[in-house]
């Protein structure tokens, strides 16, 4: 496997990363058991980026993964989730203000059994109803979750 630094952070991650969405169920119904034992065979064959977000499987995939990763020293992987984009139902879907997204990073935390994520993102900015809450409500609480070291870094 191949690593290389990841930006103006210092964290060196896999040429490969890992998504877990599927573990969600997003494509297609999945077995919990079967999907702990993929992502400790990614881990055990050098893949150290895992990106995961609320939005699959509205937590299951966080749910799944937190559940895999709980016998895997927290120095052998690097994880990155999203906030702003939950629900199916599509007059829920997206919520980039600052009480809904400080509220999805405990719950993500809650989910994955972590007290922090390396990376966290803004997911699918492109849908806000405007760049004003993106600017004056999604950045601030993505510093804010930063500063409280529940983020290394924002994405």
């Amino acid at each position: 496997m191949q690593y290389r630094k990841l930006g103006n952070t210092d964290m060196v991650v896999s040429h490969l990363g890992f998504g877990a969405s599927s573990l969600g169920s997003v494509f297609r119904s999945t077995d919990d058991e079967e999907s702990m034992k993929v992502v400790d065979l990614v881990v055990k064959s050098g893949v150290n980026y895992i990106d995961t977000a609320p939005w699959y499987g509205q937590g299951k995939s966080e749910q799944v993964l937190g559940k895999a990763l709980r016998g895997i020293p927290r120095s052998s992987y690097y994880l990155a989730t999203k906030v702003g984009r939950y629900d199916k139902e599509v007059s829920a879907m997206f919520d980039f203000s600052y009480g809904r997204i400080v509220r999805s990073i405990d719950e993500s935390l809650e989910r994955l059994g972590l007290p922090y994520v390396d990376l966290i993102q803004a997911h699918d900015i492109e849908y806000a109803s405007s760049p004003d809450i993106i600017i004056n409500e999604t950045l601030p609480a993505l510093q804010a979750i930063k500063d409280a070291g529940k983020a290394r870094y924002i994405g």
